[in-house]
């Protein structure tokens, strides 16, 4: 990468001609050339940590001495408090990998040597198996986290033909005597996106004019029976679809 380029001034002199004195100056161009360096391979990680309450730590540390025979598990965790507390700190603040709550829960167990009475292997087995329970619980966090909640007002479509809210079974809106709009709805139901208004109608075997009727019709009735507006919706040149905000399960 090309730096600052500028001007120094190598000669400098006066002359007098007639009586008056000039000044006269001879420039010479410098260019300064300076490189800088980027590691463009060097990855940037984002790590995640997750919090654990005192009752987490304490469970985690009970199971793990209990599974590997030291009995008097509860009047240890009691005896170091202290330590089992300086442990959620660590452990809040660490990465949510194995390898750093193993690093934390060996620091634990070093300091309860003297009081667990077990053997080196055992010991090493003691503070993998809290590091587990710490990972584990994590990953559990980490994938509720990542699953948004479905935010859908949630409908069922009976085989009798009833349409109703799956929250309150008493708003209902009876299809059973309307077949072609039943089969219009399950028919936008296994749809992703919108159809065709004379794709849709050669779907249900009606005209395209029936299907514009039938949409007026059932958005007003689930308007009126089930309390919720515009069920299905549509769009110049799309065609029709199931209004996003709504999911309908097929019973």
């Amino acid at each position: 990468m090309e730096g600052i380029k500028w001007v120094s001034f190598t000669k400098y002199w006066q002359i007098t001609v007639n009586g008056q004195t000039k000044m006269t100056m001879t420039m010479k161009k410098v260019a300064k050339t300076t490189k800088y360096k980027f590691n463009i391979n060097r990855s940037v990680g984002v790590s995640s940590t997750y919090i654990f309450s005192i009752g987490d730590i304490k469970k985690r540390v009970k199971t793990a001495l209990k599974n590997n025979g030291v009995k008097n598990s509860d009047e240890i965790i009691k005896r170091h408090e202290a330590e089992i507390i300086k442990l959620q700190e660590r452990i809040n603040k660490t990465d949510a990998k194995f390898e750093s709550y193993k690093k934390e829960t060996d620091k634990l167990i070093n300091n309860l040597k003297d009081e667990l009475r077990v053997n080196k292997q055992t010991a090493l087995l003691i503070g993998r198996e809290m590091a587990k329970g710490f990972y584990d619980q994590s990953q559990k966090i980490r994938s509720k986290q990542k699953t948004p909640k479905d935010k859908r007002i949630l409908l069922c479509l009976s085989p009798d033909g009833d349409l109703y809210l799956e929250s309150n079974k008493q708003k209902c809106y009876p299809m059973s005597k309307e077949k072609m709009r039943e089969k219009l709805i399950k028919v936008l139901c296994s749809a992703k996106g919108y159809i065709k208004t004379a794709e849709l109608a050669e779907m249900v075997g009606t005209t395209t004019q029936a299907i514009r009727n039938s949409k007026l019709e059932i958005n007003g009735k689930a308007e009126s029976r089930i309390g919720i507006p515009e069920l299905i919706v549509g769009r110049d040149g799309n065609g029709y679809r199931l209004n996003p905000k709504y999911k309908i399960k097929i019973l």
